[in-house]
């Protein structure tokens, strides 16, 4: 199965961490399914560094470091289970939580200066606050401030979750501006492009192919009927491959055939199924699939190629089918 989009046109589709200028474009983290939003800035005085989906698809978490001031800074949006939308009960489960893994082993972490504090609303949206310091872990003094800020709406939580080691006091207003530049949108209902953006970071920056999953399938499932061609067939395509290649080929294959009902001639979808089929040891049905990917290779995208199925790990895997791959490493001109 293929695993890098390989062609120029997604390019100013996809805010891929490494791909992304530092002078533009920020990032709406969206959970995925519900509304509501976190305005990630763009990549400037903070580098992006990883985007991990936790809790059974339901937690992301986005994270980024700034090497000047040494702050390490995590988003993340998880659902309010609660259904209230004061940030209370929020900020509490995130301290709460924070100070057992903090504590790791029990005795271990001298865990000091736990506070708890009800700001003024921001933006209309009420906001609360934790903080505690590591002090030491064993014997190794450590000093790790951390400092959290927490939204909240009858259905999602909002948190940002700022630290810094090792900490002084003169820290603290770095600190509180970056707690005071947190944004959360409640309201905010996502569309494909968001989705399809947080999956594709999903996809190509962190690997995480089983969650870049659920962000491809809300794209495809959100897509407007004015959407373009281009666009559906980029959103199929992959998440057809995150489903391979996180091993969910019932589900990769299902996507394909029903993309091909409505736009039969992309030759990727055929492609992908004969993947599928290399996958589960089917010869004979990845070799139709290939040849049906490879009548309609004139149908690429504009800066893409056919993949060459002899360098790809799901069609490698019949290579001592000695028909079969006579049929791959010649495959026909037209």
């Amino acid at each position: 199965m293929r695993r890098a989009l390989g062609f120029g046109v997604l390019f100013a589709l996809v805010p891929c961490v490494s791909q992304v200028p530092t002078s533009h474009r920020q990032l709406n983290l969206v959970l995925p399914n519900g509304p509501g939003r976190i305005i990630v800035p763009a990549p400037g005085d903070f580098k992006w560094k990883s985007l991990v989906l936790y809790d059974g698809g339901t937690r992301p978490v986005f994270f980024m470091t700034n090497d000047e001031t040494h702050l390490a800074v995590s988003y993340v949006l998880f659902p309010n289970t609660t259904h209230t939308a004061s940030p209370k009960i929020c900020r509490d489960d995130v301290l709460d939580a924070a100070i057992r893994g903090a504590s790791g082993v029990p005795g271990m972490a001298d865990v000091k200066q736990v506070k708890k504090e009800d700001r003024a609303p921001v933006n209309g949206n009420a906001f609360a606050t934790g903080s505690f310091l590591v002090a030491s872990f064993g014997d190794l003094k450590v000093m790790q401030q951390n400092l959290f800020g927490v939204f909240a709406s009858p259905t999602a939580c909002a948190e940002v979750h700022i630290s810094k080691t090792p900490y002084s006091q003169e820290d603290q207003a770095a600190m509180t501006a970056q707690l005071q530049s947190f944004q959360f949108d409640p309201n905010y209902v996502p569309v494909a492009a968001d989705y399809f953006s947080v999956g594709s970071i999903l996809f190509n920056v962190t690997k995480s192919y089983d969650s870049a999953a659920y962000y491809y399938r809300r794209a495809l499932d959100t897509l407007p009927a004015d959407a373009t061609t281009t666009f559906k067939r980029v959103i199929v395509d992959q998440l057809a491959m995150s489903y391979g290649i996180s091993g969910q080929l019932k589900k990769s294959r299902a996507v394909n055939e029903e993309a091909i009902k409505s736009d039969p001639d992309y030759p990727l979808y055929y492609y992908n199924l004969a993947c599928a089929d290399a996958e589960q040891g089917k010869a004979a049905d990845a070799k139709v699939h290939l040849q049906l990917a490879f009548d309609r290779r004139a149908n690429v995208l504009e800066g893409e190629k056919l993949p060459d199925p002899t360098k790809d790990d799901s069609i490698m895997k019949l290579k001592k089918n000695k028909g079969f791959w006579a049929f791959v490493e010649a495959p026909p001109k037209n």
